[in-house]
């Protein structure tokens, strides 16, 4: 990973990437979007927007990753000072 990520961004995706099977296999988590903060879930929502949406009142920048459930080769990776940009 690179050096745009937080250290505790970057425990965040070793909790994800730590459990990413479990979730990929349980077809209610499947291709949802998760928040992870503290090595904690915050959260699964349906959409990018919802999670997104969630995050940005209750965190701040670098205190969360939003990641969606799918296998580890498809799963890409946002960054939130990117997104303050949109």
């Amino acid at each position: 990973m690179g050096d745009f990520w937080t250290e505790k961004q970057k425990q965040d995706i070793d909790f994800f990437n730590e459990n990413l099977e479990k979730w990929v296999s349980d077809s209610f988590y499947r291709l949802k979007f998760i928040i992870i903060s503290g090595r904690e879930i915050k959260g699964f929502y349906d959409t990018f927007e919802a999670a997104l949406s969630f995050a940005a009142r209750n965190f701040k920048a670098g205190e969360y990753i939003i990641q969606q459930i799918l296998p580890e080769n498809e799963t890409v990776n946002f960054l939130s000072p990117a997104l303050a940009l949109v």
